[in-house]
């Protein structure tokens, strides 16, 4: 699969070989799965969909604490429009029946898998805090860096990579 040039940049400008290297460690903890697992590039991809999908509920749930957070979150995917972009056209390519998602919808089924779960988080002024400063911090640095690494943290293991990681196992209930 041919990845969009910034997530290729994204993941090449970010860590280094630290991304491969943990994705080979992934591989090789996971020999029967290690054919379908998916490539940095890729893995990359899903992390950063999965990261918007996460910020989007936790702006639309803060909104009760804070306007604050979901006017972050706005200007997060206007600097980060491109890279976000480039996770979606890769993300759109890999979701299908090999994941268990089939139809035109497929992607519409896996991103709303992703928004159930994070849909019923807490809501309270703590954690809408910690997600302003997440987004702030990530919005600050146009590089990627920053967006990444925060991604990393709070997406350490996305459900594309349990999902195409068949020894990994999927942790969230399919409809």
């Amino acid at each position: 699969m041919a990845h969009p040039p910034a997530i290729r940049r994204l993941t090449t400008k970010c860590c280094g070989g630290l991304l491969a290297l943990l994705a080979l460690a992934a591989s090789a903890a996971s020999p029967a799965g290690a054919a379908t697992c998916l490539d940095v590039p890729t893995l990359e991809a899903a992390r950063i969909n999965q990261f918007q999908t996460l910020a989007m509920t936790v702006s639309l749930r803060c909104r009760v604490v804070s306007g604050r957070v979901e006017e972050r979150f706005s200007q997060l995917m206007i600097v980060h429009r491109g890279y976000f972009a480039a996770a979606d056209r890769v993300m759109h390519g890999f979701v299908g029946a090999g994941l268990g998602f089939s139809g035109a919808h497929a992607f519409d089924s896996y991103a709303t898998l992703l928004a159930n779960h994070y849909g019923g988080g807490a809501t309270t002024p703590a954690a809408c805090s910690a997600m302003e400063r997440a987004l702030d911090a990530a919005t600050n640095d146009a590089s990627g860096r920053t967006l990444h690494r925060i991604a990393l943290a709070m997406v350490a293991e996305p459900e594309a990579q349990r999902l195409g990681c068949p020894a990994a196992g999927a942790v969230y209930a399919r409809r």
